[in-house]
């Protein structure tokens, strides 16, 4: 089964949900901020998978430093029966084989950016689809995929190679 992953503010999240499920509006336009009306994630096949979705979050093309970060893990299925369309466009990894993982939830309009808002709440409802990870978590995960020559160090952003001793 499908999934998308969204890497999230946890912070302007934690304002969130009142007894309306409304959200504070830092949530919506820092969160799910959008470019041509399309909102970044990177899809995988299963949740086996979700370790390649956290490589291409942490290792973007200006990436110099890692951080803890939180992600929400959606079903594809539900996004398509929200109404919302996935687009696969290349991501910003420097990990040439996950660049194609990438896609867009794409011609988002006011309504459809609730219903994302919407999928991203249920997912605080369980540790599957609401994860995170450290900044020692993404380190070693980087280290063990180097280890085991999923990712090659010459991949990675040379500046983010030498800030945290990889």
């Amino acid at each position: 089964m499908p999934f998308v992953v969204r890497r999230i503010n946890r912070a302007k999240w934690d304002q969130l949900k009142d007894a309306n499920g409304d959200v504070s509006a830092d949530a919506i336009t820092i969160c799910l901020k959008t470019t041509n009306n399309d909102l970044s994630v990177w899809r995988i096949d299963s949740l086996s998978d979700l370790e390649k979705a956290i490589l291409a979050l942490v290792t973007g093309a200006c990436a110099v430093k890692l951080s803890t970060i939180y992600i929400v893990v959606i079903n594809e299925d539900d996004i398509k029966n929200k109404g919302l369309q996935l687009t696969p466009t290349d991501g910003d990894t420097t990990i040439t084989s996950l660049v194609k993982l990438h896609q867009d939830i794409s011609s988002l309009t006011y309504n459809k950016l609730g219903a994302v808002k919407d999928l991203i709440l249920h997912c605080f409802s369980s540790p599957t689809t609401f994860q995170t990870y450290t900044r020692k978590q993404l380190k070693d995960l980087i280290k063990d995929a180097i280890t085991n020559n999923s990712i090659s160090i010459s991949e990675l952003n040379p500046e983010l190679v030498a800030s945290e001793k990889l």
